[in-house]
């Protein structure tokens, strides 16, 4: 049988005519004469007039009897210090194969031994060295499921330090993608489970049902990747009260469209005026939703007619900002819930294409009509840009949100980092996008995770996912709710949404909006390649067509060649 240690303590009543001060250095003696060798002071109670003395005194204990015990109690020298347990439990460990040491307790004389699997021994170093503690601190037991029970440390373990470090320790040194700890920090306990990775589902159908009951300050327009072990993820919506602006950015064919139908629905759902903008060529993603915009609101069918839809925003803003300061209120939200004013979400996609300007092949004169034509679009292109600068820097105040979508969110598009700062909600759909673009995207992309490998293998439920930055949130991954734009459409008018007759700019709102080159006496306005039977207009929407720069340099080229031929005839 093994033999164990443990603290024996005595209580002694001191001789009546004891004297502390005179007596003291004969006490340790006196103590052993009346116990016996070994026997050493530990206090003086002098309200009672006695003495506790303790010794480390040899006992059996039952339950190591035998090589099977799964636990061994071991008896430890009394020079034995905190410092000498990684020698204790060496020596122990090689003295008992397949036991570890669980429990080290030098001042109180025990230690205890533990029958212990390799992957239990793993798991508890693993959490140990997260922690920064010896493994025997760490108490550990197996569960049914393949997981582990493990009691905290007190001394070390915090939640806001260790949890995530904890978790990323299941899943790579403990367990596999999936696995996850459970803590509960007020009971000084964690749970390892092991689960499959979170996933979501092939298609998140929108919650059209409670469309009605949208906020209107907290549009959803997806669902969170879920935690480890749920099947449903929270809401992923966007918090305009914390941020006013918001980025959709997105690789091409990762469905951004499909997010901004779902701000769309939820926006006017929830009571919103809308504007869109976006080229003529792409205005049919958002054809079903033309009738729902503010009068005047559609902004796709020139870019003339976008410039007029912003400027005729921002002339409300305007409004609004007086009003505001007549109310004596710095910030719409703040009047009185009967006079807030409508909330207006502006759209504007595609930014690149609105607002990245052309350049004039070089050799054609400044007052070529095709120089011109590419001089009057970025004329136009400016003054949108203008615009949404102004909207975003100035008219937050007063009820105005806006989203730019774009592919590629670099000085190219139209977003630059000015413009960028000024936006506090940023999106990337896509399942893969490369860092460049992750980078571009937000303001910190080491801090945003990845779409897990998990997702990205699977095609369908990959589609609509990607990850967000958003203001008053944590960044996460998510996946876009989707309807088609026939059930959008249904759902809104049921609800009754208003509706409009005259959604795009009128030419006389163009007129006094959109700036021109030339002076109102020149005649009426010259077509815009954004015009229908404009320069380069395709009557498919698909067929490739040459844009800008390089219809210019194709036009000039034909007018030579028609010349050359001409010459050629008459020669």
């Amino acid at each position: 049988m093994d033999m164990a240690k443990k603290i024996e303590t005595h209580t002694l009543k001191l001789p009546a005519n004891f004297d502390g001060a005179k007596h003291a250095k004969i006490l340790e003696k006196w103590v052993v004469d009346t116990l016996g060798e070994g026997w050493v002071v530990e206090h003086m109670n002098t309200g009672d007039n006695s003495v506790t003395a303790s010794r480390q005194t040899t006992i059996t204990e039952m339950v190591d009897v035998g090589t099977n015990a799964d636990t061994k109690d071991i008896g430890l020298r009394r020079d034995t210090k905190p410092a000498d347990g990684d020698k204790i439990a060496a020596k122990l460990e090689s003295d008992y194969p397949g036991y570890r040491l669980t429990r080290f307790e030098p001042f109180l004389g025990v230690a205890s031994l533990q029958r212990m699997a390799d992957s239990t021994v793993r798991a508890r170093g693993a959490i140990a060295q997260v922690l920064g503690v010896k493994p025997w601190e760490v108490q550990i037991k197996t569960r049914s499921d393949g997981g582990f029970d493990i009691e905290l440390p007190g001394n070390k373990y915090s939640s806001s330090k260790h949890d995530e470090k904890l978790q990323a320790t299941v899943e790579t040194d403990i367990g596999r993608e999936g696995w996850y700890i459970q803590t509960n920090p007020q009971k000084l306990t964690a749970s390892i489970i092991p689960s499959d990775p979170p996933t979501f589902p092939s298609a998140i159908g929108y919650p059209l049902a409670g469309l009605r009951k949208t906020p209107r300050d907290l549009l959803p327009f997806g669902m969170k990747l879920p935690a480890p072990g749920q099947a449903t993820g929270a809401v992923a919506s966007i918090d305009w009260v914390s941020q006013a602006f918001a980025m959709v950015a997105g690789t091409p064919g990762a469905g951004k469209s499909v997010t901004l139908n779902a701000l769309i629905a939820g926006a006017l759902a929830s009571g919103s005026e809308l504007v869109v903008c976006d080229l003529p060529e792409k205005a049919v993603d958002f054809n079903w939703v033309k009738p729902f915009v503010r009068d005047s609101g559609w902004g796709c069918d020139s870019l003339a007619g976008a410039v007029t839809a912003l400027a005729l925003v921002y002339e409300e803003g305007q409004r609004r900002a007086e009003v505001l300061g007549a109310s004596g209120h710095t910030n719409w939200l703040d009047m009185p819930a009967g006079q807030q004013f409508k909330p207006v979400l502006i759209i504007v996609d595609e930014v690149s294409g609105l607002l990245v300007a052309d350049k004039i092949p070089a050799g054609i004169p400044k007052d070529h009509p095709l120089a011109m034509e590419v001089a009057e679009e970025n004329l136009l292109k400016a003054a949108l840009s203008s615009y949404i600068t102004k909207i975003i820097s100035q008219q937050r105040f007063v009820g105005m949100r806006m989203v730019l979508s774009t592919q590629i969110t670099n000085n190219n598009t139209g977003i630059g980092p000015s413009l960028k700062g000024k936006i506090g909600h940023k999106i990337l759909q896509g399942q893969n996008p490369s860092k460049s673009q992750r980078t571009q995207s937000f303001n910190d992309e080491t801090a945003v995770p990845n779409v897990p490998s998990n997702i990205r293998a699977d095609a369908k439920v990959a589609k609509g996912t990607g990850a967000a930055e958003l203001e008053g949130s944590e960044p996460f991954i998510y996946k876009a709710y989707f309807a088609t734009t026939a059930a959008y459409k249904e759902a809104l008018s049921e609800l009754h949404i208003p509706t409009t007759s005259r959604p795009s700019p009128t030419s006389a709102q163009i007129d006094k909006f959109a700036p021109r080159l030339d002076s109102d006496d020149d005649g009426p306005r010259p077509k815009s390649r954004y015009d229908n039977g404009g320069f380069g207009e395709s009557s498919e929407r698909d067929e490739p067509r040459l844009r800008g720069a390089a219809a210019a340099g194709h036009e000039l080229k034909v007018q030579e060649q028609a010349a050359k031929r001409a010459a050629a005839a008459s020669e």
